[in-house]
């Protein structure tokens, strides 16, 4: 006997009152019992813009609807916990017009003529090193003190002292280096800043982009007893045609020299990367290849800004300094954006 197919309208909604979302509740749950869905060429794009629309990070969304299972009045509840407790209409108003294909209001449409006119971030000087090396460093892309605010945030969070380098190996981190720390205010003060939205806004030549919800990092100077844990030179993009357009980039918390684990990439990359995939021996894993030697580690100080083309093998580098390394990651992207970081 077939199972029922699951199928939502974008448009029914709950409490909350936001488009896609029962459906994406719905169609999440359905997979976890194996039930079919009725799928939409759009439903990928959709799903990630709510998510980040609604700040809300992928990993941590679908365990909690894989682990929990709650209703829907629950996971709106869940939303509003996520948000200490209210949501802006603004927010609600913007993804509505995106998922009923309405045109913004007016108050969206004069927060994006704002962003156009605030002055440019990226000089043209920046933006030829852009093209030329595919990263950018964004300097006081945030102000100093709010990096550094940002920084007691996460040494709060991981309950470490800043001035006890033995607290910084007592206790996991998370995945890695990487922390499972999304929602504290000054994160999201980080992913408002203006300037941090005009350099977006520049490289991909509009104003209208989504902020990601992405986590932090708290990378130790590496011991014997705790070598570096990578993540090592990688690609989070798929390495098959069509290739698109992308960014990623990361905000530095404190002051970080090249030797304190800083990030690092291929400079350049970007321009040869489908030739050079072209030319590997048939059968051979990309992500395996070891280019090291060509990487570049890009120093910083806390409130900086890195930006690179996600065509650039990038990672983190073993932190043979005094400090760790904290960063903030962040991204933006346009809606027509269809580049996966991971499934949905």
């Amino acid at each position: 006997m077939s199972k029922q197919i699951i199928s939502v309208s974008s448009a029914e909604t709950g409490q909350l009152g936001v488009w896609h979302l029962k459906r994406f509740w719905a169609h999440t749950l359905a997979r976890r019992t194996g039930q079919p869905t009725e799928s939409a060429e759009n439903d990928w794009r959709f799903n990630n813009i709510l998510l980040n629309g609604l700040g809300l990070p992928l990993e941590e969304t679908l365990g909690y609807l894989l682990q929990a299972a709650p209703d829907f009045a629950e996971f709106e509840h869940w939303i509003l916990g996520k948000n200490e407790g209210t949501i802006a209409p603004e927010q609600i108003e913007r993804l509505n017009s995106i998922f009923s294909g309405q045109p913004y209001g007016e108050t969206l449409r004069a927060h994006l003529r704002e962003i156009d006119a605030h002055e440019n971030v990226l000089s043209a000087a920046d933006l030829r090193f852009w093209e030329e090396n595919g990263y950018v460093v964004v300097r006081e892309a945030v102000p100093r003190e709010q990096a550094r605010a940002t920084e007691r945030a996460v040494w709060e969070a991981l309950d470490m002292d800043p001035d006890k380098p033995a607290s910084w190996y007592e206790k996991p981190i998370g995945k890695g280096i990487m922390m499972n720390f999304y929602h504290h205010p000054t994160l999201r003060a980080n992913r408002q800043s203006m300037r941090i939205q005009k350099a977006f806004a520049q490289l991909w030549r509009t104003p209208d982009l989504w902020a990601t919800t992405d986590r932090t990092s708290f990378n130790p100077p590496e011991t014997p007893n705790l070598p570096f844990q990578g993540p090592r030179l990688h690609w989070d993009m798929r390495l098959q045609p069509p290739f698109h357009f992308g960014t990623q980039g990361l905000l530095y918390l404190c002051d970080t020299p090249a030797e304190q684990g800083a990030f690092c990439c291929v400079p350049g990359f970007h321009r040869r990367l489908e030739q050079w995939l072209a030319d590997l021996p048939a059968g051979t894993d990309p992500q395996r290849v070891n280019l090291d030697a060509q990487a570049v580690p890009i120093a910083a100080q806390a409130g900086d800004l890195v930006i690179w083309h996600h065509f650039l093998p990038h990672g983190s580098s073993p932190n043979r300094g005094t400090y760790p390394r904290i960063v903030q990651y962040m991204n933006m992207y346009p809606v027509e954006f269809r580049e996966s970081m991971a499934s949905l």
